[in-house]
């Protein structure tokens, strides 16, 4: 029959699995329950053989009381008497069903205890191996850190260089537009000369005096070829001290010129009379040496100046400026001998070296 339509004998439901047990006397079927057997047992000790030989309550009970030695056929020892509890048939069917549940429990709770102590080894070989992780963990903590401090600081590097990289940008930008403003500056002056060293009086004309000093230098110049001619520099008083200055040194005298080629024709006769005095102008004092330059932006007569001294100091013949540029030569510019254009502080250091230029000049 099959499982689907067996039913207990005891609680009259369908059995609906196959943990039931089959009576040998009356042939009735018992789930677990009724039958009092535990799944435990009815797994491990129940076999195949105690199954088929197991009885319901109700077969047990209606067993004789009493043992089989009243038979027609006795053995010797009938006259034996027997003692209450004495007998010799076998321990019923409940005791051993008791000692198989105990033989059960104590394999289980051996099992039990051996799977506790492979749980407490793999346990301690787990908290070993966390340990090991947490101290990894921690090794990687402080690399980490270590790696943070250092990209930190080179981030600061970089910021810091970059800084610096666009400050020298910056500033080689600026020296650019200075450097571009100064020769804008200096086209300007083109068509002027500065006159030094002339004594310095009141009431002055100094477009007729100009024109009588190129005469003086062999230069036809009349007053239309003059543009303008003033003194530049703080005033002085009339006997000759400065009122914001204590030098006595008069003042330049500026002159422009209308046309280019004027002012070329006076610094070539400066150059070629030189040494010519004031001998003859109708200057107060004695007669004095006078000189005739180009007109030079601020920045190139500081850095002509600048020139000139090193120059001096390194025994430098020639320091000489020519429509608006410096230039220098250790001797008569000449085949095989250089001339050096100075345009700006570093020129000064690339052609007279740092140490003749000094950190304050360079």
């Amino acid at each position: 029959m099959a499982p689907g339509k067996l039913k207990c004998a005891g609680c009259l439901q369908v059995i609906t699995d196959r943990q039931y047990l089959r009576c040998c006397v009356c042939s009735q079927y018992y789930d677990i329950i009724c039958a009092n057997v535990s799944e435990q047992r009815f797994r491990n000790t129940l076999t195949g053989q105690h199954r088929l030989n197991w009885k319901c309550d109700a077969c047990k009970n209606m067993e004789p009381k009493v043992d089989n030695s009243n038979t027609p056929l006795r053995e010797h020892d009938d006259k034996v008497t027997r003692r209450r509890g004495a007998s010799v048939l076998s321990p019923p069917e409940e005791n051993s069903d008791a000692q198989w549940d105990m033989r059960s429990l104590i394999e289980e709770l051996r099992l039990f205890r051996k799977e506790m102590q492979e749980m407490r080894i793999q346990v301690q070989s787990f908290n070993e191996t966390l340990g090991a992780l947490m101290s990894r963990v921690d090794i990687c903590e402080d690399r980490l850190d270590d790696l943070t401090l250092r990209i930190d600081k080179l981030e600061r590097c970089d910021a810091a260089s970059e800084s610096v990289n666009n400050n020298t940008a910056l500033t080689n930008t600026i020296d650019s537009l200075k450097a571009e403003l100064n020769e804008r500056d200096q086209e300007l002056l083109m068509n002027d000369v500065e006159i030094t060293c002339i004594p310095e009086q009141k009431g002055e004309n100094l477009q007729h005096f100009v024109v009588t000093l190129a005469c003086k230098l062999g230069v036809q110049l009349e007053q239309r070829d003059v543009v303008s001619a003033v003194r530049v520099g703080r005033s002085l008083d009339v006997s000759g001290v400065g009122t914001s200055s204590s030098s006595p040194r008069p003042r330049p005298i500026v002159v422009r010129l209308v046309r280019r080629a004027v002012r070329e024709d006076l610094l070539h006769a400066a150059r070629v009379r030189r040494g010519v005095t004031t001998e003859g102008l109708d200057l107060p004092g004695p007669p004095r040496r006078f000189y005739i330059n180009e007109r030079l932006t601020r920045m190139n007569r500081l850095l002509f100046r600048q020139a000139r001294g090193i120059g001096v100091r390194l025994g430098w013949r020639f320091i000489w400026t020519k429509d608006g540029k410096i230039f220098g030569s250790r001797q008569h510019a000449g085949q095989g001998v250089p001339r050096h254009r100075l345009r700006n502080r570093a020129d000064l250091v690339r052609v007279f070296g740092p140490e003749a230029v000094g950190p304050t000049e360079a």
